[in-house]
């Protein structure tokens, strides 16, 4: 991959869904690192300094994404999130982080990469 593409890190604990966008992110110009839940995606977040922003399901087992989201922010403060979920159909404002962007699943892997290029201010 060219270093200076963008590196996003998608948690998401849903195989084929994973998969779908990565392969689509990647086509879109992401590098795409996977994690499959808040506990991996977290430890990446520790060891790669060069991820741009986090995409994160709100439904992961164990933590979900919100608490993932609070965790990366300690972590790097002014780190990009945007929430995907199924479940909820528009942004929890009561727990998620300020300035985070939502995705209502089904979206196009066309809509992510918009709502991605966006959070990373058009990079």
């Amino acid at each position: 991959m060219e270093a200076d593409l963008p590196l996003l890190l998608l948690v998401e604990d849903d195989p084929l869904v994973r998969l779908t966008l990565t392969e689509g992110l990647t086509d879109a110009g992401f590098e795409v690192l996977e994690a499959e839940d808040a506990e991996s995606g977290l430890a990446l977040l520790a060891t790669r300094p060069d991820i741009s922003a986090l995409l994160t399901d709100i439904n992961l087992p164990g933590a979900d994404g919100f608490a993932l989201a609070h965790a990366a922010r300690v972590l790097r403060p002014s780190l990009p999130v945007i929430y995907a979920s199924g479940r909820y159909r528009e942004p929890q404002p009561d727990r998620a982080l300020p300035g985070a962007t939502f995705l209502a699943k089904p979206f196009s892997v066309a809509s992510a990469a918009a709502t991605i290029e966006g959070a990373l201010g058009g990079e």
